[in-house]
């Protein structure tokens, strides 16, 4: 059709889908990252390998922060980069992402090993000696068996094989030569730096092991198959190391996990994670978010994300200096398309208002619009085209709040200072992002915008 804009409007739905991985280029830059500052503590010559716990709402942007010290680290060559996303191994490997909600800290540290052991064979063709292979596989039948409550014995595993099943990102570059003198000249050998996708490889077969249970018996850190564990991924990062450079180790996902008694299990009562011997960077379980406790988590350096602040503290009504940053994220996506005009500034900030400052909300709004926009095959976007928007967002946000929840959110509105009250049921709306935290001086809230459009009143 002659003038049609539904290519453009198709494309717009494509890019702004909020599962995607974002690209470098379309990337904008923020004031407060704490990407800047990772990357300047793994640039400090320390004798131990620094770790670090990001911590923020779901939907901040935390992955995006995460890819941007894998990407430039990977660059860089310094280290071997691993990056594990564990939303993506429990929905495609395991088939349950659910059950990430239940994930313990040696399992976290089993697929640490595992990764390493598939990014090392497939980027550098390096092969870990057979005992190391199998002392793995062993400590993880002991675990397994040691934790079951219903004696049911663990499947056989074999590690090459399970390896590869996963997806995972790594280093694409080996390091220069000098870093690796008298190693193959495969690993030796400087290439073009960067992150590879290493993807499950056809026909190696479906995740068998069983991971994330419920039914699981809680183990400390001292029991014996704890410690076998432990040493055994950690003798996996020492030989590689020995063997090529140091290893970066990048966990993302973990921010998923809501429970917080599950959330300290594996950062407050356990140190395995922490106990990885290489440089490590790790999404936080988003029950840490607002925790005191999780300045108590011994071995990492806590950073924050913060929502961007679209709302401004001394008026919530008006819109606040991250209006502006979401407005960069949507040009930075559409700036070879000739189409930053297909959404009129005013209806773009208000788009970034409403998101409330998260990211991925944000995202999702511009593909709903681009869903109308396709539909009517609009010149542009429409006041009535976000509106409708706004109103499909707002029914998603308002869904299962009480009266008890309303209290709570019209209790913060009102507030002055618009600080956290206690109870249960300001973390409940914290966790499920109906109360969102913005920075300023000292941290402050603030009920999601959407809500305040009907159910809460200021």
């Amino acid at each position: 059709m002659s003038g049609s804009r539904r290519d453009l409007w198709k494309t717009l739905l494509d890019r702004f889908d909020p599962e995607l991985v974002t690209r470098p280029e379309w990337r904008a830059d923020r004031e407060e990252s704490p990407a800047r500052r990772i990357i300047a503590a793994l640039d400090r010559p320390l004798s131990t390998p620094p770790k670090v716990l990001l911590t923020g709402t779901i939907g901040t942007g935390k992955s995006s922060e995460l890819y941007r010290v894998a990407e430039e680290r990977a660059r860089q060559g310094d280290e071997f980069v691993v990056v594990l996303d564990l939303v993506r191994h429990f929905r495609r490997a395991v088939s349950d992402l659910e059950a990430l909600q239940n994930v313990t800290s040696w399992e976290v540290c089993f697929l640490a090993g595992l990764a390493l052991i598939r990014a090392a064979k497939e980027q550098l063709g390096y092969d870990f000696a057979s005992e190391q292979l199998e002392g793995l596989a062993g400590a993880w039948t002991g675990l397994a068996k040691a934790s079951q409550v219903s004696g049911v014995a663990p499947p056989t595993i074999d590690i090459l094989s399970v390896v590869k099943s996963m997806t995972l990102l790594a280093s694409s570059a080996a390091a220069p030569a000098a870093a690796v003198a008298g190693a193959p000249a495969a690993a030796g050998a400087a290439v073009a730096s960067g992150l590879r996708v290493l993807s499950e490889i056809a026909g190696a077969g479906k995740w068998s092991l069983p991971m994330g249970r419920k039914d699981t018996k809680p183990l400390e850190d001292q029991d014996e198959p704890m410690q076998t564990l432990a040493g055994r991924v950690n003798h996996l990062i020492a030989t590689f190391q020995q063997w090529n450079r140091r290893v970066l180790l990048v966990i993302d996902g973990l921010d998923r996990i809501v429970d917080g008694a599950r959330a300290e299990s594996l950062f407050l009562r356990s140190q395995m994670i922490a106990g990885l011997d290489c440089a490590l960077v790790v999404c936080a379980p988003f029950a840490l978010r607002n925790d005191m406790a999780a300045t108590e988590a011994r071995g990492f350096r806590l950073r924050t994300l913060h929502n961007a602040p679209v709302l401004d503290h001394q008026n919530p009504s008006a819109y606040g200096p991250g209006v502006r940053f979401l407005g960069e994220v949507y040009r930075r996506r559409v700036q070879d398309l000739r189409g930053e005009n297909l959404i009129p500034q005013h209806l773009l900030d208000k788009l970034a208002y409403y998101s409330g400052g998260r990211a991925r909300d944000f995202v999702r709004m511009i593909g709903m619009l681009a869903e109308r926009g396709w539909d009517d095959d609009a010149s542009e976007a429409t006041e009535a085209h976000v509106d409708d928007v706004l109103k499909e967002a707002r029914q998603l946000v308002e869904t299962g709040l009480d009266r008890g929840h309303i209290e709570v959110l019209e209790q913060v509105a009102r507030d002055p200072d618009h600080r956290l009250p206690p109870g249960d049921l300001a973390r409940e709306l914290l966790t499920y992002g109906r109360l969102l935290p913005f920075p300023n001086e000292s941290e402050w809230f603030y009920p999601h915008p959407l809500l305040t459009l009907n159910l809460v009143r200021r």
